[in-house]
């Protein structure tokens, strides 16, 4: 039987074992959560275990990727893996966050303009290459005004510095929010007149908030579910059984 896993912290609450248990409710592997205090531990812990392949959560997208032998064309550019594989005796990194965000732009029809990624950590990363390719002008707000800066001088786009946050959303028509928690800056900038995209399915910021349209957390978790699991197993899930197991919870 195949074994594979979700790697990282704070995730005994996660939808990942759920998701994977509704896209092949037939399918003869073992998904199970391995939570660590640390990314060497993880590590350790999946190659004892022999683990097939592991989807790699926070805080350990970034040091995931030192761990592998290959990197596909988008974990490499962005540096951050998701998704870890045993193929042919080496272990690749790939990155589905890109699709995570991607994909939900995409079929909600959101249009090319000026995006605001607010955070810096592994989700933010992949979320401006996603937008970048995607057309989009983008800006990086973080709390550590260092870390935008750095991030954005990475790929090319722009940062802005927290206090300016309010400027970059009124110029934009999307806003893509990847940190865990609020920051008391967001509840002072109007929000009617964007879309916004929020990783946090798990205690959203912006649930309640009054927004022209706002894409939870739960589309980016089963976009980038998707192409996991076909990583995976080289099976086509069940989709439509992810996206009612996500919309339940």
């Amino acid at each position: 039987m195949q074994k594979f896993a979700l790697i990282g912290k704070n995730i005994s609450k996660s939808l990942s074992p759920a998701l994977f248990k509704a896209a092949y409710p037939d399918y003869n592997a073992d998904y199970s959560l391995l939570e660590c205090n640390n990314a060497k531990e993880a590590f350790d812990r999946f190659v004892s275990g022999k683990f097939t392949g592991a989807n790699i959560t926070s805080p350990f997208k970034e040091e995931f990727m030192s761990f592998c032998d290959l990197h596909d064309q988008i974990s490499e550019r962005c540096g951050v893996t998701n998704l870890i594989l045993w193929q042919e005796g080496a272990l690749k990194s790939y990155n589905t966050d890109y699709y995570g965000v991607r994909d939900p732009l995409l079929s909600n029809k959101i249009p090319e303009g000026n995006a605001v990624v607010v955070g810096a950590g592994g989700a933010a990363k992949a979320a401006v290459l996603a937008l970048k390719d995607s057309g989009m002008n983008v800006t990086v707000v973080n709390r550590t005004s260092s870390k935008a800066s750095e991030l954005a001088q990475r790929f090319g786009v722009n940062s802005a510095l927290m206090e300016d946050l309010a400027e970059a959303i009124k110029v934009s028509n999307l806003l893509v929010y990847t940190i865990d928690v609020p920051i008391d800056k967001i509840f002072e900038v109007n929000l009617k007149n964007i879309t916004v995209l929020e990783a946090n399915y798990k205690t959203p910021v912006f649930s309640n908030i009054d927004i022209a349209r706002y894409i939870c957390g739960r589309e980016w978790l089963v976009a980038q579910a998707i192409p996991s699991f076909k990583l995976f197993t080289g099976l086509e899930p069940d989709i439509q059984a992810m996206k009612m197991v996500a919309e339940n919870c």
